[in-house]
């Protein structure tokens, strides 16, 4: 019986979630989940895909190559288990500011094209997920172009 009251209280007050939250690492943990969320969208991670995260996370969150091979394995995990994306982008969209959230939606949409194609469940993924994070349409759209020419 004490466990169920533990999760009880850990439910309704989580501290250890919210100190989870603050960790230095929730956010560019929860931008990889995305990374890799997409490039799952279309039959699984590509070569080139995965060329385009990792320099994503290296260039955003400045990490060596164990830091950031540690925190992909992380995060495939987690995409793995995951139901649903929603505390991910509540984190990003509480976390990052307005040029920070565009900026990785631009990155999303160069993972959608890195395998030389835009697939409509990626497309429709970015949408919902700029949606999520707080990217408005016109800002969604003009990083799409931005992706789509480099």
């Amino acid at each position: 019986m004490p466990d169920f009251l533990d999760s009880l209280r850990q439910l309704i007050n989580p501290s250890d979630s919210a100190e989870q939250e603050s960790s230095a690492d929730a956010i560019p943990r929860a931008a990889a989940v995305l990374l890799i969320e997409l490039a799952m969208a279309d039959e699984g991670t590509s070569p080139s895909e995965r060329v385009i995260i990792e320099t994503a996370m290296r260039e955003k969150f400045d990490l060596n190559q164990q830091q950031l091979d540690a925190l992909l394995n992380e995060a495939e995990t987690i995409q793995k288990q995951a139901t649903s994306m929603h505390d991910y982008t509540h984190r990003l969209r509480g976390s990052l500011a307005a040029p920070e959230r565009g900026e990785l939606i631009e990155w999303l949409w160069r993972v959608a094209y890195a395998d030389g194609h835009l697939d409509r469940h990626e497309e429709h993924l970015i949408r919902r997920l700029a949606d999520l994070i707080g990217v408005p349409h016109q800002e969604m759209i003009r990083r799409k172009h931005r992706a789509a020419e480099s």
